[in-house]
């Protein structure tokens, strides 16, 4: 039987839909891209092959709603989301709570061993399926640019920053939360470790001069 997506179904869709992308993170995490197939996604999820295939056409859309899902935790920070909206950022001293509330969402994050399993997943299976990094790129990675250049444009015409290129600010304060992803995640044999609070406070404060914050 079909689902219809009614005011009544609605919320036994999206059940169904976290039930079947909460499965199928299990089984990528623990046997790989590779090794996971769409029938034991299903087996895991306790759904019928119809509705399996409902809502997720093949593994490439259920492996992009496992991205989009572990990721949601950053951008489902509150202060994140109104600073990233332009809509409470009136001066310095707001923008710098909303940037350093952002490194440690971010921090948290990267601490997250499924998060960091994940990345290893992603660089492990690209010579065999390399648009698995496009996938994980483009809705991960490239979504939190996008969102941190919107900013930085926004805060420019406010005339809170001086730099007037919002790529390049936003490559600047993401490039380095990203070398500690790579030397103390992704290649730190044991649990990931992220910069204490002074060192994330630090990390802020010598962006914005490096911004030129009036």
């Amino acid at each position: 039987m079909d689902i219809h997506d009614t005011d009544n179904q609605r919320p036994i869709r999206q059940e169904k839909r976290a039930q079947i992308v909460t499965a199928a993170q299990q089984l990528f995490l623990a046997n790989g891209y590779k090794r996971t197939s769409m029938e034991a996604i299903r087996a895991q999820a306790n759904v019928s092959k119809p509705t399996l295939y409902t809502h997720y056409a093949d593994k490439e859309a259920l492996f992009a709603a496992v991205v989009q899902q572990m990721f949601s935790h950053i951008d489902g920070n509150q202060a994140l989301q109104q600073g990233f909206a332009g809509v409470s950022i009136h001066s310095v001293v707001e923008l710098r709570m909303v940037l350093i509330a952002f490194v440690r969402n971010v921090a948290n994050q990267i601490r997250n061993p499924e998060y960091i399993a994940l990345l290893r997943i992603v660089i492990s299976e690209m010579p065999h399926f390399p648009y698995l990094v496009d996938i994980f790129r483009q809705n991960g990675p490239a979504r939190g640019l996008a969102m941190a250049q919107q900013l930085f444009m926004q805060l420019h015409h406010k005339g809170l920053i001086q730099v007037d290129d919002a790529e390049v600010v936003a490559r600047l304060f993401v490039g380095p939360m990203v070398s500690y992803m790579l030397t103390d995640g992704l290649l730190q044999s044991g649990t990931p470790s992220f910069p204490d609070p002074a060192r994330i406070e630090a990390h802020v404060d010598l962006f914005l001069k490096a911004v030129r914050v009036s």
